[in-house]
């Protein structure tokens, strides 16, 4: 006999209409009322309840419960845990947390590594790819050449070199003497590259265009020299070079899913990354398959060093927030103005690399034409102006230097003359100089900024800051107090490239193309390290405390990591804190996240994951899985790395 009749169903909705009206108590007492029917009382059960535990809502109030009770993905109640436990049925899944802590799902709002990510960082599918280090330009001709010999005639050939003054001196005659029968191209930083002639060749149907020539450097003669930056290179990096197809397209598929689970583990829910088109063909193929443990907030790089931006923004349409709970377009990426390097600032440093910077760094957007030529026209700043008026927010723009700041501020001032800006929530990472004056400025127009403690707190490089410009002012670096004083919300980013192992992408380098990839990325409490550096703020090699005065405290961090990060890609509504009606990822930690030492809250155990009301994590269940994975080494066919 089928239940589901419109008698059943009127009955099923006041009952949870009834339940809604006399709070918990009156669901206790509806459930004892014999008049109900079995059938209708299994639907009005939780289907798990957590209890005898912390539970940080990071709600307004910062409340703390010590239950939680889960129906269809999403948190049905929160309260006492006598409360709670009424809500529970033959078919519940009950977890004691025996005093333990439970928060919101750590939300990472600018992860990096994907497979397929920053295409112009490099395509790490590429079966001709290597990445080598040297300082003097026969060196530098000489690994190129290794690579190029290694590969097929008429393969694509692509070599990633730190940026360094010997490479500027590269030019398309050298790169055709050690490559006359493949397509080279040499990256220097996501921008900037050299290639051959035959790689220069690729871009003939699009010398026509004004933006395109703006990227290809000439020599005193008028002829092209091989440097190719801006438009040009986006072009290349992005329409030009081969898209993987089959068992490479796999390969990277079923890498991407390792990785996340390994990001998962680390009690990440939902995750911001900029995204290429690859990227989001592997992501989105994850989750079609079911098997992405997270949730997905989408970084669209297709205005990055696009000279057709106004065409796609027309074709396209405003997508902005178009997608589900699960898989999302949070917003629109550009060119970085300084990424993570070069910092662009309005001091001049006291300590000049052999990089190619100026005193005050490295402003991409001037270098992305060639001399002569208006920058602001031709490059990302005028792109920027194109994606807000078609109403997109710009979204995970790398910044550094409070020189980028600033022009980005510039900006955002002249787009606002022609759609407004307040409000759009749109957002830069790293965030390692923020000045106060620059912080009053942002918080105008309601700017989110991502934060990463690899700057200041992971190691050596503190000290290269110190010396560039004075321990005075590294001290103020990374100013979260001011910044959440300010009136500011901002959000935590995990960036440590360095560490990614998973899958390949960002992996540490040595001479010479290994025989196989690093490792799969294993510190499982790398996010919980984080939050701990921002409010200790103490570095972790040396255990220097850098600027006390711009400490977090331990519920400002929490909420780095999950309301405000859910603020930052508009799910505030559904994502960040633990109420009744929102989505049910919460992370479970071994211990008393209030109670224990500022210093040792990256100890905490992370003993289950989970999210939308599905364990996709259990300690016990699945860490001999994860320590096996992180030991056996992994060989990639397709992504030899250099050195």
């Amino acid at each position: 006999m089928n239940r589901f009749t419109p008698g059943f169903c009127a009955l099923l909705l006041c009952s949870l209409t009834l339940i809604l009206a006399l709070g918990l108590g009156g669901a206790i007492v509806l459930g004892q009322q014999s008049a109900i029917e079995p059938e209708v009382l299994q639907y009005l059960y939780a289907d798990m309840v957590l209890y005898n535990g912390k539970v940080m809502t990071v709600d307004d109030k910062f409340s703390i419960a010590q239950a939680v009770a889960v129906r269809d993905g999403k948190i049905l109640a929160v309260g006492e845990t006598a409360l709670i436990q009424k809500l529970a049925g033959p078919k519940t899944v009950r977890i004691d947390l025996q005093g333990n802590t439970v928060t919101p799902g750590f939300i990472d709002t600018h992860s990096v590594g994907a497979e397929g990510s920053h295409a112009p960082a490099g395509p790490y599918w590429m079966k001709n790819y290597t990445s080598y280090h040297c300082d003097v330009l026969d060196d530098c001709l000489r690994k190129i050449k290794t690579s190029v010999d290694k590969a097929a005639p008429g393969e694509w050939v692509f070599v990633n070199l730190d940026r360094t003054g010997a490479v500027y001196k590269l030019n398309v005659q050298m790169l055709d003497s050690v490559a006359p029968n493949h397509m080279l191209l040499v990256n220097l930083d996501n921008t900037t590259g050299f290639v051959n002639s035959k790689a220069l060749a690729t871009l003939k149907d699009d010398m026509s265009d004004e933006y395109v020539l703006s990227g290809l450097f000439t020599d005193k003669d008028g002829k092209y020299d091989g440097r190719v930056t801006g438009a040009a290179y986006g072009i290349l990096s992005y329409e030009i070079i081969p898209f993987p197809e089959g068992a490479q397209l796999e390969e990277m598929i079923q890498n991407e899913m390792v990785r996340r689970k390994f990001i998962n583990r680390m009690g990440v829910t939902a995750l911001g990354t900029r995204t290429s088109g690859l990227t989001i063909t592997i992501l989105r193929e994850l989750q079609r398959r079911g098997q992405m443990p997270m949730r997905v907030r989408l970084h669209t790089e297709f205005p990055r060093l696009n000279p057709r931006t106004e065409r796609w923004a027309k074709r396209l349409g405003n997508l902005m927030q178009v997608g589900d709970e699960w898989f999302k377009i949070a917003g629109a990426t550009i060119d970085s103005i300084d990424g993570a390097g070069g910092h662009f600032t309005r001091k001049a440093q006291r300590e000049l690399s052999d990089t190619g910077f100026g005193a005050y760094g490295q402003n991409k957007w001037v270098e992305t034409v060639k001399p002569g030529m208006d920058w602001k026209k031709y490059g990302d700043y005028a792109i920027g102006l194109t994606v807000a008026k078609y109403g997109w927010n710009i979204s995970d723009l790398h910044i550094q230097g409070d020189g980028g700041v600033q022009l980005f501020l510039e900006m955002m001032d002249e787009a606002n003359k022609v759609s407004p800006v307040k409000g759009r929530r749109f957002g830069m990472v790293h965030g390692l100089m923020r000045p106060p004056d620059l912080q009053k400025r942002l918080a105008g127009y309601d700017t989110v900024l991502s934060m990463s403690s690899e700057y200041l707190f992971r190691g050596e490089g503190v000290d290269r800051l110190a010396r560039k410009y004075g321990a005075d002012e590294v001290a103020g670096m990374s100013p979260i107090r001011g910044i959440i004083d300010s009136g500011m919300k901002p959000v935590m980013e995990v960036t440590n490239t360095a560490r990614w192992k998973a899958g390949g992408g960002m992996s540490g380098r040595q001479e010479g193309p290994p025989p196989e990839f690093s490792k799969f990325f294993d510190d499982q409490n790398l996010y919980l390290t984080a939050m701990e550096l921002f409010v200790t703020r103490k570095n972790m090699k040396t255990g220097k405390v850098w600027g006390p005065n711009e400490r977090a405290t331990r519920q400002e961090v929490l909420k780095m990591a999950t309301t405000w990060a859910s603020y930052y890609h508009q799910d505030e509504k559904i994502l960040g804190s633990i109420e009744p009606g929102k989505l049910a990822d919460f992370v479970i930690l071994g211990g008393d996240y209030m109670a224990v030492p500022e210093e040792k809250i990256s100890d905490m155990p992370i003993l289950k994951v989970i999210l939308g009301g599905k364990v996709t994590y259990d300690k016990d269940r699945d860490e001999q899985w994860f320590q096996e994975e992180s030991k056996s080494s992994k060989t990639y066919k397709f992504r030899p790395v250099g050195g």
